[in-house]
């Protein structure tokens, strides 16, 4: 199977702290690879690494990203115009912050500035996107209204819709259903299941339940002094705890 995403010696300060350095990952195409470890390791800053948002937040990257987006061959991130970047690797953050907008133009605003789409094509992908997340019947007689009119996991329901719309090659999830009650949390899990079998998805979490539920594979982020590691485990609860409990 092809590489989807290769890193080398990936490092990140932000003025005199050191978040972490020397991280070296290779993730394999499709499927869901999960990210664990203590809290402040570094974990969500190594997701924003990979679209550009940590440099973005004043953040020194050193080291080299490489993404496969087509073709089967990798390219490194800073080769890349970042709207192209965005464009295929999206983002799906810990609280859904829908725009203070329409829930039909939470979707048509994306797609209007970052594709050549014409007002029916956007229509069509707007239909297509709330199918794939399971929202259409509920939502296609009220995209009129505004986005923040919806539950917590429509809303994040709706914010996956709205990446899935542009078609990404690479989904990263900062913790995607950490803000949201028991139901909320397995409606998404579900749709990351089915949305691994065509992409890959890279997540942090702090829920060794749902890792063990729905990842493919894992690995513990671990900071030491004088360097950074990413330790890929198999699934077995014992051995992920007892990394973490290291």
């Amino acid at each position: 199977m092809s590489l989807s995403l290769k890193i080398n010696h990936l490092g990140v300060r932000f003025g005199q702290k050191q978040i972490f350095s020397h991280l070296n990952l290779e993730i394999q195409q499709y499927g869901i690879f999960t990210l664990l470890g203590s809290s402040g390791c570094g974990k969500s800053t190594f997701l924003r690494c990979i679209n550009r948002l940590c440099e973005e937040m004043g953040g020194e990257v050193l080291g080299e990203i490489y993404v496969n987006l087509e073709s089967n061959s990798l390219v490194e991130i800073q080769s890349l115009p970042l709207e192209i970047l965005r464009k295929n690797i999206g983002m799906l953050f810990q609280a859904p912050q829908p725009f203070n907008l329409s829930i039909e133009k939470n979707l048509s605003l994306p797609l209007s500035l970052l594709t050549n789409l014409d007002k029916t094509a956007i229509e069509a992908k707007i239909c297509e996107s709330l199918k794939q997340v399971g929202l259409w019947d509920s939502l296609k007689n009220r995209l009129k209204e505004n986005a923040l009119r919806l539950s917590g996991g429509e809303q994040q329901r709706l914010l996956l819709a709205r990446i899935l719309s542009l078609s990404p090659k690479i989904l990263l999830l900062d913790e995607p259903t950490s803000a949201l009650d028991l139901h909320s949390q397995r409606v998404i899990e579900d749709l990351l299941l089915e949305i691994a079998k065509t992409h890959t998805l890279i997540m942090v979490s702090h829920n060794i339940d749902q890792a063990l539920r729905i990842a493919d594979s894992l690995a513990i982020m671990q900071i030491q002094e004088g360097g950074s590691q990413i330790i890929k485990v198999p699934k077995n609860r014992e051995v992920l705890e007892a990394h973490l409990n290291r």
